[in-house]
């Protein structure tokens, strides 16, 4: 399975920003897969990509904090989640700028249907930030 996602190659402006494609693995025993929905953008993406942010990953790195999507797929031992339904998921800052995300399911959260995609990734950051 393909997957598409953005790239920091270097520390940099936007333009350091690439669009890559590559192969997905399966979830492993305990993940699930998200199709992306949406994904939050933060001024730590921006920082991070810069190169300035305390403990910035060296590139290449793949940003974002948050997203929001749907289980596509889920490891054999996961019985926490279905396919189909709506998930959130915190990261450790690298890796929501993508098509698809495989995580450990006891990383994501129901986020219900009636809920804005957008909404409810960008929250997620600004309510760890605040608190």
């Amino acid at each position: 399975m393909q997957n598409t996602k953005i790239v920091v190659e270097r520390y940099g402006g936007p333009d350091v920003l690439k669009v890559v494609e590559e192969e997905l693995s399966p979830p492993g025993h305990r993940d699930i897969r998200i199709r992306v929905e949406a994904a939050g953008v933060a001024l730590a993406d921006v920082m991070r990509r810069e190169g300035t942010y305390l403990d910035s990953p060296l590139p290449p790195f793949t940003p974002g904090y948050e997203a929001v999507g749907f289980v596509e797929d889920v490891g054999e031992l996961v019985t926490e989640y279905v396919r189909g339904e709506r998930v959130g998921a915190f990261l450790n800052g690298t890796g929501a700028y993508s098509a698809y995300i495989n995580l450990p399911a006891e990383e994501a959260l129901r986020i219900p249907h009636d809920v804005d995609a957008a909404q409810a990734a960008s929250v997620m950051l600004n309510y760890v930030t605040a608190y």
